[in-house]
């Protein structure tokens, strides 16, 4: 009997991010204030991105620093770091037009189970200058999806310009390894969170990690802390893998997954995520599926 047995799998994509809602300022946002749901971009039709932005998150869901965003006038890139519950952003806001933006103002979304602080960005930002602009999380319990920054700023002779950005500072940013004592151990575990809360979705890979195979999905596991123990799955062309936070209400939340091969078909995995809450599931599913599927 395979000890890691999971429920049927089931087809379908990952699910998306919970709503969220746009905060009016910059301040602490209440978690558990109403949502509603935001693009992932948009833009003012005369200023485009000149970078793809959807690319630029899914790096960063698997990476502290790098470019958020870039238009003709405007480069946001950041810095991150991360410790137990607790994570700092500082995004680096930069002018690239020879003349100043004004208005300049970044908001945030509230996410239900994150708590969150970003300082005020400065009304004006100066040609050829750059700005720092901190974000403080702390992660209050389990939660899915991620807040969206919305940027705006005005250029002159072109008017105001507002872009809606989502983040990629998902659960799965606060995890750590967790080093299962031996197999008795994680097989314990596994059983708890898998009914707890847990989803197997059979999936076809992006074509660079089906060509990478099955190491290919262990790197996508651990650039998002999803610490991949060897040798733990009974079946060596299945991987396996386990993180733990704490959040700060109290509760240590245990996260795992298993990557399960298809022998007649590279490109096809079943992938079943599972934590002990619905929240953190959803979130390290989001990660791990953001760079292992294709767009």
């Amino acid at each position: 009997m395979d000890p890691l047995a999971a429920a049927p799998a089931h087809r379908a994509p990952p699910p998306a991010p919970e709503p969220q809602h746009v905060a009016a300022a910059a301040a602490v946002v209440d978690p558990y204030a109403a949502a509603a749901p935001p693009p992932s971009v948009s833009a003012t039709p005369a200023v485009a991105p000149t970078v793809n932005v959807a690319e630029c998150l899914k790096k960063l869901r698997a990476a502290d620093n790098g470019l958020l965003y870039e238009d003709p006038y405007i480069q946001i890139g950041v810095k991150s770091q991360w410790q137990g519950n607790q994570g700092r952003v500082m995004f680096y806001l930069g002018n690239k037009h020879d003349a100043d933006l004004n208005q300049l103002e970044l908001t945030l979304s509230s996410t239900p189970g994150l708590n969150a602080r970003l300082a005020p960005a400065p009304p004006s930002l100066g040609s050829k200058k750059q700005v720092q602009v901190l974000l403080e999380l702390a992660a209050a319990s389990g939660y899915a999806g991620s807040p969206v920054v919305t940027l705006r700023y005005d250029v002159a002779g072109i008017g105001s310009v507002h872009q809606n950005l989502t983040t990629p500072y998902g659960a799965h940013k606060f995890l750590t390894p967790w080093a299962a004592p031996d197999a008795g151990a994680f097989f314990a575990k596994w059983h708890e969170t898998t009914a707890a809360a847990q989803s197997v979705d059979v999936v076809t890979v992006s074509a660079e990690i089906s060509s990478g195979g099955l190491p290919a999905i262990e790197r996508a596991l651990t650039s998002v802390n999803a610490h991949v123990l060897p040798g733990l799955d009974p079946n060596v062309n299945n991987v396996v893998a386990a993180s733990t936070v704490t959040y700060s209400n109290g509760a240590e939340c245990f996260a795992l997954a298993r990557v399960e091969s298809d022998a007649n078909n590279r490109a096809v995995f079943r992938v079943t995520v599972a934590a002990s809450d619905r929240g953190t599931m959803e979130g390290v599913q989001a990660a791990l599926y953001s760079q292992i599927l294709a767009p």
